[in-house]
């Protein structure tokens, strides 16, 4: 059994939900001595692609220990709203993860309702995820090479990060999958995107480019998830566990690395893109729809969102959300990203925080 992560009064483990919140390491505090002092870093956008603001404890030359400082919180009000009104609102949580939070939603609806969701909703909900994964990974690799000031390159990826877009929209209808899941079914076709992953290793090879990730930010905490846990060794994977979902039937493959910085995240999430590409080309998709029944009851959605698990837990009363509860993987990697700076350099700061794949969007979300 592995922990995952605090959803609503509870904690979700592999095994299922345990009551109360789950068990957080208990660092003890250490008072700094003469010379150090604290700074706000933000909220910025400066050199972050979303505005985040963290305190910063230091004697000048490396951090000692740093906070995150929440100030985007945002009450979204899912209760009493229909499954397909609350639908909408979920999938616009995080713009970069619609696939991800749509399809957990409505897993946890269809739980609910004990609902069989067909073969043909199932690959198209598999392939809507790959193709997310993939998208988010190259933007997880051009973030960083961006922060290393390797232009070039970086733009070069920008294109194939379009190239997957533009897939993505003529597979589902829009770029960022709004609308592509309802009630009741999915629209999806799929139309493979071309990508040069030869660049991208070749890029990778760069020598000055490595030594700026190897050894930055290392956290190894087996209360981790998605490719921050695979990056340590851990093999962790919700795809592993699913039972929504038919990936035991495509043999899937979980590369891991053993060094647990910034250099193996980048590594792990490119073997990620490799083996999504291999898993599309055999994924047959096509819209379907099935029959909602309407019943009371409670259930739970689980995926392997790009940076890990992502779940919701929600009640239905009378075909409208009587309660739902979100476990954001942001909320998790950004307890693992704070673990992992103190001792790093500031220099250091943009290449680590990128590897993490954070979106401050979802971090602060208090469901209603």
């Amino acid at each position: 059994m592995r922990v995952i992560g605090d959803i609503g009064p509870y904690c979700l483990t592999s095994d299922g939900l345990r009551e109360g919140p789950c068990i957080k390491d208990q660092s003890e505090e250490e008072s700094l001595g003469y010379g150090s002092f604290k700074f706000v870093y933000g909220p910025s956008a400066g050199g972050l692609l979303e505005s985040v603001g963290f305190e910063i404890t230091t004697y000048g030359e490396s951090i000692e220990k740093i906070n995150h400082l929440p100030y985007k919180g945002r009450q979204i009000t899912l209760s009493g709203l229909t499954i397909g009104d609350a639908l909408l609102r979920v999938e616009r949580i995080n713009g970069a993860f619609t696939a991800s939070h749509s399809i957990s939603f409505l897993q946890a609806i269809e739980s609910a309702l004990e609902i069989e969701v067909p073969h043909d909703v199932v690959i198209s909900r598999m392939a809507q995820l790959e193709l997310e994964r993939i998208r988010n990974n190259l933007l997880v690799i051009q973030r960083v090479l961006e922060s290393a000031s390797f232009l070039v390159p970086s733009f070069l990826l920008l294109q194939q990060i379009e190239e997957v877009n533009r897939a993505i929209a003529r597979s589902c209808g829009h770029r960022y999958f709004f609308g592509a899941n309802y009630p009741g079914g999915v629209r999806c076709e799929l139309k493979l995107p071309s990508l040069k992953i030869s660049d991208i290793e070749r890029t990778l090879e760069n020598r000055i480019f490595i030594d700026r990730l190897q050894g930055n930010g290392v956290v190894k905490d087996s209360f981790s998830i998605g490719p921050v846990a695979r990056a340590s060794g851990f093999k962790y994977d919700a795809r592993l566990d699913s039972d929504f979902l038919a990936y035991r039937n495509f043999d899937l493959r979980i590369p891991t690395q053993d060094q647990g910085d910034a250099f193996s995240r980048i590594l792990v999430r490119l073997e990620e893109i490799k083996e999504s590409l291999r898993l599309l080309q055999e994924l047959k998709v096509k819209p379907c729809s099935f029959t909602m029944k309407i019943r009371d009851g409670e259930g739970i959605g689980r995926v392997e969102s790009p940076s890990g698990d992502l779940a919701y837990l929600t009640r239905v009363r009378s075909g409208h959300v009587e309660r739902a509860y979100l476990l954001a993987p942001s909320k998790v990697n950004m307890r693992l990203f704070l673990k992992s700076m103190p001792g790093n350099i500031f220099t250091d700061f943009p290449f680590n925080w990128e590897s993490f794949g954070i979106w401050i969007s979802e971090l602060e979300v208090d469901l209603e």
